[in-house]
């Protein structure tokens, strides 16, 4: 990596893992879901949820601690694993953020035309979400430093909002008065642990600062602070605005916020009146458009890293010092965003978009997951043996794994309905891909020192 090219700050580095999470995005229709499970025990769901993600995260903290180098859980379990195993785990989660890259401007254009409809206007979507695709095209394209500050000013003005509205219906005593109902398991232990499926699914994208590891100060410091903070912060957010809303609509009538198209808009006009609501949308918003700028992101540096180690076309390691940016990683990008949108989003809509290939994305991720658990334990266990903890290295991937395997195996039975029974078979044949690029490419030897093709 020359010299010249600009360095991100640890903050820096915590906003691209906190967008891609998009915290109040993940709120504003998770809780729903949730709740059609968990019924008044969905922050118990969230709680144990987080702790279950923690697991994970702590994982990624270790390896990330003392393995350093561009491609995040490619470089981590190359050295864990082995260099092929190492490629295909970095390969999913390259799908992984290609999904959520491509299918987050469908659902960021259907806030957007929420929002615009407040004031009259109407437009028709696929112009909102093309306008939002060439946004993020043009942000990312002028490099990490521009991205990760306006992500990180949209996210914490998205969620200092959600916040505000959250505590004024504590502090209102909600519906029906204070209660600690939500926080007491009733015998419904089978319906929290469906819904910790979907708190699990409000962390994805945590780690997405490793991707960019190459690029920070001190990375072994910064991106451990990044994962951490992200996880620890938005545990406390989602636990807070669950209960929030579980009050809201109170505790006896939980069905009716099971049953919500829009939670937050009916809280929002509920207890601060009209105008909250459009102030929620604009929230929701700007936190989904943000968590577009972080997996495009992180979706870009995949790439490139592959790129150079020659995985991947030579075009995608291309580096633009002057802008500090994958410039033709990016375009590559945001140019299948743009032709997914047509080919999914235009004839089944952009809430079709954005299931489809979140549903897609998470079921990979979630594979990724598990090897990273995987990796640690080989790679303490077998490489860095003196520096070996029980707990640490053994106990926690084992957790961390377990807790990982009901929500994997909640989306694969009872089987969906088409077409989403075909998602875990897109997954497998992208892995199955994976293998064979793998069988024919030949990576470069080094990891820890990346030399960037430039062009002028």
């Amino acid at each position: 990596m020359r010299e010249n090219s600009k360095k991100l700050s640890s903050m820096e580095v915590f906003a691209l893992s906190i967008a891609t999470v998009a915290p109040t995005g993940a709120m504003a229709f998770n809780t729903t879901t949730s709740a059609k499970f968990a019924g008044v025990n969905i922050p118990i769901s969230f709680l144990f949820g987080s702790i279950a993600v923690l697991f994970v995260g702590i994982c990624f903290v270790e390896l990330a601690k003392n393995i350093s180098g561009s491609g995040s859980v490619y470089a981590y379990n190359r050295k864990a694993l082995g260099e092929k195993a190492g490629f295909v785990t970095g390969w999913a989660l390259t799908l992984t953020y290609l999904c959520f890259a491509a299918g987050t401007p469908g659902l960021t254009a259907d806030f957007g035309n929420v929002l615009l409809n407040h004031f009259g206007i109407h437009l028709p979507i696929i112009v909102i979400a093309l306008f939002f695709i060439l946004l993020g095209w043009f942000i990312t394209f002028f490099g990490l430093q521009l991205t990760s500050r306006i992500a990180l000013i949209m996210e914490i003005i998205s969620i200092c909002i959600l916040l505000i509205l959250s505590l004024i219906i504590i502090f209102h005593g909600g519906a029906d008065g204070l209660s600690a109902k939500p926080f007491i398991i009733h015998g419904n232990t089978g319906g929290i642990g469906q819904g910790m499926v979907f708190a699990v699914l409000c962390f994805a994208g945590f780690e997405g600062s490793s991707t960019v590891a190459n690029q920070s100060h001190n990375p072994k410091k910064s991106i451990p602070f990044a994962i951490l903070s992200t996880i620890i912060s938005s545990a406390a957010f989602y636990v807070i605005v669950s209960y929030a809303q579980v009050i809201g609509f109170g505790t006896a009538h939980i069905s009716k916020l099971a049953a919500s198209a829009a939670p937050l808009d009916y809280l929002g006009i509920t207890y601060m009146g009209n105008s909250m609501a459009t102030i929620i949308d604009f929230a929701t918003l700007i936190s989904c458009f943000a968590a577009f700028l972080g997996a495009l992101n992180a979706c870009a540096y995949m790439m490139f890293a592959l790129s150079e180690k020659r995985y991947l076309p030579k075009y995608l390691s291309k580096f633009d010092f002057k802008l500090s940016s994958p410039k033709n990683a990016v375009n590559t990008i945001s140019i299948i965003c743009i032709v997914l949108y047509f080919l999914i989003g235009v004839p089944f809509g952009p809430e079709e978009i954005y299931a489809s290939l979140a549903t897609i994305g998470t079921l990979s991720l979630l594979i990724v997951y598990l090897l990273v658990c995987l990796g640690t334990i080989f790679y303490f266990k077998n490489i860095a043996t003196e520096k070996f903890s029980i707990f640490r290295h053994l106990i926690i991937p084992i957790a961390g794994f377990i807790s990982l395997l009901f929500p994997l195996w909640s989306n694969l039975y009872p089987v969906p309905k088409f077409p989403s029974n075909l998602y875990p078979y897109i997954v497998i044949a992208w892995i199955i891909l994976g293998f064979i690029t793998s069988s024919f490419r030949h990576p470069k030897d080094d990891i820890s020192q990346i030399t960037i093709n430039t062009q002028d």
